[in-house]
């Protein structure tokens, strides 16, 4: 490979001082290299694995305003009872207009 004056300089200075050719140093960095990404990939897709295990939404929620109204474009969790959802928050908005 051709690489740039002082990158050649610095492998042949590396690989005199570990002892090694220079291609067999090149190739030590290049593994690794991809040794450590392969271990983040792996411990990316671990979180990923615990995070969907977590029951969190598959897509990130969305807030907006549409015509002067709150919108949260989410996924609902599967044990949510609508109904019972309303209602508490039409009481707690009682609650609050009561206390003020």
């Amino acid at each position: 490979m051709k690489f740039p004056t002082e990158l050649q300089q610095n492998i042949e200075k590396w690989a005199s001082i570990q002892g090694v050719s220079t291609e067999q140093f090149v190739w030590q960095a290049v593994f690794e290299k991809i040794d450590k990404l392969s271990q983040i990939s792996a411990d990316i897709n671990t979180e990923e694995k615990s995070v969907s295990t977590n029951n969190m939404p598959e897509k990130p929620s969305m807030i907006y305003r549409k015509e002067g109204i709150l919108v949260v474009d989410a996924e609902f969790p599967e044990n949510l009872e609508l109904n019972t959802f309303i209602n508490d928050l039409r009481e707690e908005r009682i609650q609050d207009i009561m206390a003020l």
